[in-house]
């Protein structure tokens, strides 16, 4: 409850009187800060338009794609493709992206990186700490159809 008492009974070492104070009480309130238990996520959505799965210039960010987490959050991106979410608490945490959020886009396929060709990223947040947790998505090819 964050409340401490403290009380003093003691004697004087040069006339033996007795000293006694108290009991004295005060609460303290502690707000979490940037030191706390929980950690941060940031993560973005955007076209990956060379498949290396990192968001260069010209890549636009998803806006409104829905990435779901293990704790049941549902988030949704913003106008720029990006989200955050704030006291989330420490471990291995996972994100999924909710394709059907996306009509037209698939998955992008990632040259460099195997584990990044899945809709889910598993990260390892620290408490006090921030983890990334990107998806790349390419639009989906749709052939003309033959007249």
């Amino acid at each position: 409850d964050g409340r401490n008492s403290a009380a003093v009974d003691a004697a004087r070492t040069d006339n033996d009187f007795a000293i006694q104070d108290g009991p004295i009480s005060h609460q303290m309130r502690l707000d979490p800060g940037i030191l706390s238990d929980c950690g941060t996520l940031l993560g973005r959505v955007f076209v990956d338009k060379n498949f290396d799965g990192e968001q260069q210039p010209g890549e636009p960010g998803v806006p409104n794609a829905v990435v779901f987490l293990d704790d049941g959050n549902r988030i949704v991106t913003d106008e720029n493709g990006l989200f955050s979410v704030d006291c989330v608490l420490a471990g291995r945490r996972t994100g999924a992206l909710d394709l059907s959020s996306l009509p037209g886009y698939t998955l992008a396929p990632n040259l460099y990186f195997r584990e990044r060709n899945s809709q889910s990223r598993l990260v390892n947040l620290a408490p006090g700490g921030l983890a990334r947790m990107n998806f790349a998505v390419t639009p989906t090819f749709q052939e003309e159809p033959a007249e």
